[in-house]
């Protein structure tokens, strides 16, 4: 049905009057008359009664006058969630991570984004790095943030922050007493590690180690950071880790800074780069205005740039 019919049958049952009703609609009476017709031809019964004095709605034309105000209303609102969408200020937004990046920029930005756009539902999926650019490249996630990049042409790494690695030890240790550490100083000590096969970060880690000139005696490979934590605090071994999980590290494990320092690891967003969702576009402006008002984005050392995988 041409909505425009149920317009001009609302001036008339309003106005029951053909020459006011044509006056407001800003057309001529015969052509309104003729409107009518069509619609009450298109329905299959009359709407008015119509004699040379008055305009009086029938039975089924008081029925119509209560009932089209609502589909007006369901047009309007079909209308806003529609405009709505295609600014991202509705849909949905799926979001996969690890862990150890609930801290800092990426928690902000989910209780902003919240806050501004709250007809947007978005899901946080917790999985490996390897299952998130899986998810990613097969459209069960538009976006994940990775402690380091990956190399695939069709994905977009968008740097966010980066970050100093700091030594992470059982507060008891003898090494613990200091407040600044030499990479070497950690030369003997048993280490605890991330999964190397699990995690490129986890590696990036260990070359870091080989780049400051001895290999890490790793004892112990885990997969979560809260369990690396554990072990560190249960005296298994000491650990590298962003400064940043000092945030979520338990009683009994303290980070101390290393000089010379080791190269910064960066924070990316990644995202297929043909991807053109209005809703992930406004995530992405508030992770980026959040990294401009903290100004933590500064230009990435060159050994961190071309590393893969996440932590």
């Amino acid at each position: 049905m041409d909505l425009r019919l149920l317009r001009y049958f609302m001036a008339l049952a309003e106005e029951l009057h053909f020459g006011r009703a044509a006056t407001r609609l800003h057309i001529c009476q015969p052509p309104l008359s003729q409107q009518i017709r069509l619609l009450e031809e298109e329905l299959g019964t009359p709407l008015f009664e119509r004699s040379h004095h008055r305009v009086e709605l029938t039975a089924a034309g008081k029925v119509l006058k209560q009932q089209a105000p609502l589909v007006f209303e369901q047009l309007n609102r079909a209308l806003d969630l529609t405009r709505q969408t295609g600014r991202g200020q509705l849909g949905e937004l799926e979001i996969g991570m690890i862990s150890s990046v609930m801290v800092g920029v990426l928690p902000r930005a989910l209780n902003r984004f919240r806050e501004r756009y709250p007809e947007v539902t978005w899901r946080l999926h917790e999985m490996t790095p390897a299952a998130q650019l899986t998810a990613l490249k097969e459209k069960r996630i538009d976006t994940c943030v990775f402690r380091v990049g990956t190399d695939d042409p069709d994905l977009r790494n968008e740097l966010l922050i980066y970050e100093p690695i700091r030594a992470v030890l059982p507060i008891g240790h003898p090494l613990a007493a200091r407040a600044t550490l030499a990479p070497a100083d950690l030369a003997l000590e048993p280490f605890v590690a991330l999964e190397l096969k699990q995690s490129r970060f986890a590696d990036f880690l260990y070359q870091c180690c080989i780049k400051a000139g001895f290999t890490p005696q790793i004892c112990q490979q885990v997969i979560e950071v809260q369990t690396l934590l554990s072990l560190v605090r249960a005296g298994f071994g000491v650990a590298l880790l962003p400064a940043s999980i000092e945030q979520l590290a338990p009683a009994g494990v303290v980070f101390r800074n290393l000089t010379p320092a080791l190269p910064q690891v960066p924070l990316y967003a990644t995202y297929r780069a043909d991807d053109s969702s209005p809703v992930l576009k406004l995530f992405l402006d508030t992770l980026r205005e959040l990294v401009v008002e903290e100004g933590q984005t500064q230009r990435i050392d060159p050994d961190t740039r071309n590393h893969g995988g996440g932590m």
